[in-house]
């Protein structure tokens, strides 16, 4: 009896990480990503009822992609450090924010256009300040470090 109960216990398991392993992820829309990013490296993807969720690295920037069930994209992210930003807006924060260092980027683009939340720091303090294509910076945050 003991031997049963393991035994089915071990294939529910087996059972429910294959499930769960790989979704049913439309052929069309991976085709279209190893088009886009064919370097793409870590991929994960996740399936909701309504969009595609695909998370992986490219060129070293880990990225996040959503595509709608037709196969558009509707948003990315993008998470790097001082190195992927614009010139133009790293300017912008150099002279705004002089002797802070930029501690990392999170990049949103959508229909809305692309905005930008950058940590910033320095010896004694956090700055999260977000930024839009067109340059302007806006202070959200300022926190003391423990």
């Amino acid at each position: 009896m003991i031997v049963m109960k393991k035994m089915f216990l071990a294939v529910a398991i087996f059972a429910s990480s294959i499930a769960f392993a790989n979704p049913s992820l439309d052929k069309v829309i991976e085709s279209r990503f190893k088009e886009s990013f064919p370097k793409a490296e870590k991929v994960t993807w996740y399936e909701s009822d309504t969009y595609y969720e695909v998370l992986f690295t490219n060129n070293q920037v880990k990225c996040r992609l959503w595509y709608d069930r037709n196969g558009n994209v509707t948003k990315t992210e993008r998470y790097y450090g001082e190195e992927g930003l614009s010139p133009f807006l790293l300017a912008r924060l150099n002279k705004k924010y002089t002797g802070k260092k930029v501690f990392g980027v999170t990049e949103i683009s959508s229909d809305n256009g692309t905005a930008y939340y950058i940590i910033l720091q320095d010896d004694r303090r956090w700055y999260h300040v977000s930024a839009d294509e067109s340059g302007i910076l806006r202070l959200d945050k300022k926190l003391l470090k423990a």
